[in-house]
């Protein structure tokens, strides 16, 4: 896959994910007040379940795609410190890394049946903060120097 392909690929993805996350926070969390707890109960219920249909194949393909433009800048990662482009990508990776985790740990939590609405809550607002954080250090590589 050439890097533009990827590139393209990758940004989709990403506004896709972030997109959803940010409905969720933004959106939802919103209107939480104002729908009995049963009902808002059962609407996350109905999020999680769609969102397990669609949003493996937006993460793998943002992965994949990730992975694409990663190898294309594999020199600057063997040597992250010596630019500013590698430090940003790098600590940009590092939250990559925190967000597929956390991602897995909801599944999981999910899937036992252990994931309340706090937990919804709490997760979905640290991971549209970590993703802002991403978008931003993913434009600020391109940009900033020093």
């Amino acid at each position: 896959m050439g890097y533009g392909l990827a590139h393209t690929i990758h940004l989709i993805c990403a506004i896709l994910f972030i997109g959803v996350v940010a409905f969720e926070v933004l959106i939802i969390e919103g209107i939480r007040p104002q729908i009995a707890p049963q009902t808002m109960g059962q609407l996350e219920l109905l999020i999680q379940k769609r969102g397990r249909r669609i949003m493996p194949f937006v993460v793998i393909a943002l992965v994949l795609s990730g992975l694409t433009l990663g190898y294309h800048h594999r020199a600057v990662l063997m040597s992250p410190l010596s630019s500013s482009f590698g430090t940003l990508l790098s600590i940009k990776l590092l939250l990559v890394v925190a967000v597929l985790v956390q991602l897995v740990m909801t599944l999981r939590r999910s899937i036992k049946g252990t994931l309340d609405s706090g937990r919804f809550k709490l997760g979905h607002r640290e991971l549209l903060i970590q993703m802002f954080v991403i978008v931003i250090l993913a434009k600020a590589m391109f940009y900033v120097s020093w």
